[in-house]
């Protein structure tokens, strides 16, 4: 008798602990916070080259982007081998990107290259 009380305690007990945890795991299958990140590299020769890059997690809820989490942005923008460069590194919600412009010396305008997130999911 007292095996079949406990043994009814036991399933009992494994089933409310089944139901929590698939409970809470449809509420997170929702919303998920993946990383996203994107680069556009430009190389005409070892010493010249551009690079924007950035990198950081998204809010993606029902498969729509929701926003940008700033917190675990990281970006980077260089360059080497230009007559000027100047670099910009900006994090908001609703969009962050990395962007280079510059001059090349062999050139007479200025051009830009840029990296931002949400990249996937727009």
């Amino acid at each position: 008798m007292k095996r079949r009380i406990l043994l009814g305690v036991l399933l009992l007990g494994g089933l409310l602990i089944g139901l929590v945890n698939a409970a809470g795991s449809i509420s997170t299958q929702s919303c998920w916070t993946p990383w996203d990140h994107n680069s556009d590299v430009r190389e005409w020769s070892q010493d010249e080259w551009v690079w924007a890059s950035i990198h950081g997690q998204v809010l993606v809820c029902n498969g729509q982007f929701k926003m940008v989490l700033t917190d675990t942005v990281y970006g980077t923008a260089t360059a080497k081998g230009m007559e000027w460069y100047h670099r910009e590194i900006k994090a908001t919600p609703s969009v962050a990107y990395a962007k280079v412009t510059y001059k090349r010396y062999s050139e007479s305008q200025s051009k830009t290259a840029i990296a931002s997130i949400p990249n996937y999911w727009r």
